[in-house]
């Protein structure tokens, strides 16, 4: 069965890269940080859910502030 995504005169083999992995392609990763899971309790979740900043920040400010550290350290 001939593809008919490619023009008659080029082979599989020839064909262009279509799709897969390329360089530079997808999420740029931050050069810092680690992703954490956690369960919150229900009144966390409803804040956080009414909660229209950036809840990242919002969450590493809480933690840093009750830590008794700044982002700045």
């Amino acid at each position: 069965m001939q593809n008919k995504n490619l023009p008659s005169s080029q082979t599989p083999s020839e064909s262009p890269s279509w799709g897969g992995a390329r360089s530079g392609a997808g999420r740029k990763s931050k050069p810092h940080g680690k992703s954490y899971t956690f369960q919150s309790t229900p009144e966390v979740d409803a804040f956080l859910s009414t909660y229209q900043g950036n809840k990242t920040e919002f969450i590493n400010r809480a933690i840093l502030t009750l830590a008794g550290m700044s982002l700045l350290d």
